[in-house]
């Protein structure tokens, strides 16, 4: 039976809060800021070439969905390596996973510039990805091993910021590299940039000693992560933090369409409207913060459930008429997306503590799952997409919702939740 198993038959409710192994921690601050500024990157480069898919879409002379599959693919096997980083990093330690995820990151992102078909970039993303993933598992269990309390929290509330702010800010920047060079550019600027933060990572200390790691095989290691999506409060809780972030991942599947082709925007104009996108998903984690501190992490989550609801509302009744109404349309989800990213991984990485690196890796395999699925939902045939995203937004609230009373009827992490 696993960890997960054994720990959560001792607390039955399993409400009761999870202590790091090394009581208070502090980690150094150019560490964290690195690990802030790679998680951006690493999120960047998942969509910096949206603005480019019209242009691949005519030089390579294929359609919209298949040229979603550099998109889809990357995310897939970024989800893939999350579930070898977390595993692997608590049996062979943290550096070790995190230089052969970054290897894989800046090697294959290169080569992405040398694509001249979509297969040759379906599959370098989809290398490229799996280093990704390894990166952003590890990273986010070596911020969970350096730092407790509150100074976790915080920590982890700016991470999310810049996990949010990455893909937010990338098609801007696309846009602006795509205007003065060309597409193939955002590749190399991706590589560098991910060389930069990494090297404060890769020298810093071994953050898993080898006293705490586990002594079960590598089989045994990745069914333990596993077997996290079968604890009912992290199963129940993480999807719906999941289905909470699916209207972000479908707007970034097809904003650069409903922005050129719909409303027939510049470059600069589309440059404007992302950087716009980007601000507010930045204070969206800070905005949770101090919702928490005059109420609770439940009463966030309520939140949440009405700003996408309110997206739902405004998207086909003003969102199709200006980009100006439809950047505003968009708003309330960018804000929930960013509040529940921030929540989910505070109170699941404090309630599996004792798990750190497993829990990450499902964590983050659950949310790019779930992101392939709203993915592939946006691009399906809608009158509009923009009809597309307001039906999105309905059903996920309405399905998060469900789960929420699940959630509030068992009891899941009641104290995690509503307590003070």
């Amino acid at each position: 039976m696993s960890n997960i198993t054994e720990k959560n038959d001792a607390d039955k409710e399993h409400m009761k809060p999870q202590q790091g192994r090394d009581g208070a921690k502090q980690g150094s601050v150019l560490f964290a800021a690195s690990v802030m500024v790679l998680t951006a990157v690493v999120w960047m480069s998942l969509d910096i070439y949206l603005p480019a898919l019209p242009v691949l879409q005519e030089e390579f002379a294929v359609s919209a969905s298949y040229l979603n599959l550099t998109l889809t693919t990357g995310i897939i096997t970024t989800a893939v390596g999350t579930l070898i980083g977390g595993p692997f990093s608590d049996k062979y330690g943290r550096k070790p996973m995190f230089i052969l995820g970054t290897l894989l990151s800046v090697i294959f992102t290169f080569l992405c510039m040398f694509a001249e078909g979509v297969e040759f970039l379906i599959v370098v993303r989809g290398i490229s990805g799996l280093g990704n993933g390894i990166i952003l598992t590890v990273t986010t269990a070596m911020i969970k091993d350096s730092f407790s309390g509150m100074m976790f929290k915080n920590i982890m509330t700016v991470l999310q910021s810049a996990a949010i702010a990455g893909p937010m800010a990338a098609p801007a920047l696309g846009s602006f590299i795509i205007s003065h060079l060309s597409w193939h550019w955002l590749f190399v600027f991706i590589a560098v940039m991910s060389v930069i933060p990494s090297v404060p990572i890769m020298i810093s200390k071994e953050t898993w000693p080898a006293e705490a790691r586990t002594s079960e095989s590598t089989a045994a290691a990745i069914l333990d992560t596993l077997n996290t999506a079968k604890d009912k409060p992290f199963a129940v809780f993480a999807g719906m933090m999941g289905i909470l972030t699916i209207p972000m991942w479908a707007y970034l599947a097809v904003c650069s369409y409903i922005y050129y082709n719909d409303f027939g925007v510049t470059n600069l104009q589309y440059s404007v409207f992302y950087a716009l996108g980007a601000a507010v998903s930045c204070v969206a984690p800070f905005l949770y913060m101090a919702i928490t501190r005059i109420s609770t992490n439940g009463r966030a989550c309520e939140v949440c459930f009405g700003l996408i609801l309110l997206s739902g509302i405004l998207l086909p009744t003003l969102g199709c008429r200006t980009p100006v109404l439809f950047l505003l349309s968009t708003v309330p989800f960018v804000i929930a997306e960013g509040m529940i990213r921030a929540l989910g991984m505070v109170v699941l990485l404090e309630h599996y503590s004792h798990v750190a690196g497993a829990v990450s890796a499902m964590i983050h395999f659950v949310l790019n799952i779930i992101g392939t699925v709203g993915a592939s939902l946006a691009t399906l045939g809608w009158s509009s997409y923009v009809t597309g995203l307001a039906v999105i937004c309905v059903g996920c609230t309405v399905s998060s919702v469900i789960l929420w009373i699940v959630i509030i009827k068992q009891g899941i992490m009641r104290r995690r939740l509503f307590g003070k």
